[in-house]
């Protein structure tokens, strides 16, 4: 059986022409990447094997389209991460700069959950 990939192995793997990304930290705990979408890039179908925030320096909007076809806009605040839960298994979706700009953003996937204090 595959395992299914995350949205950082997919980009380290793919190495899509128009995207650039890099993946900066890849421990036990977490694994973090820089990700530069151009402006209606799209990632196709991903599934995020981890919960994840997403940070984008300047702000902007990526939209998910799961592979039912439900879209939801993500909007993401200038300097402030967005939460993304991990998808169930099976379940796969792709996202699109739909915007007229570049997207920067820092994704960092959380591999461990926090201990109880």
């Amino acid at each position: 059986m595959k395992k299914p990939i995350s949205l950082l192995a997919f980009l380290f793997i793919c190495n899509l022409s128009a995207m650039d990304s890099e993946i900066t930290l890849d421990n036990d705990h977490v694994r973090t990447s820089k990700v530069k979408l151009e402006a209606h890039e799209e990632i196709d179908h991903q599934h995020n094997e981890y919960p994840q925030l997403i940070l984008s320096f300047k702000g902007g909007i990526l939209t998910r389209i799961e592979t039912n076809g439900t879209k939801t806009e993500i909007k993401l605040p200038k300097n402030i991460p967005v939460y993304q839960d991990q998808d169930p298994a099976g379940e796969y979706h792709k996202f699109i700069n739909n915007t007229c700009k570049p997207l920067e953003i820092i994704v960092i996937e959380l591999k461990t959950k926090p201990s109880a204090s």
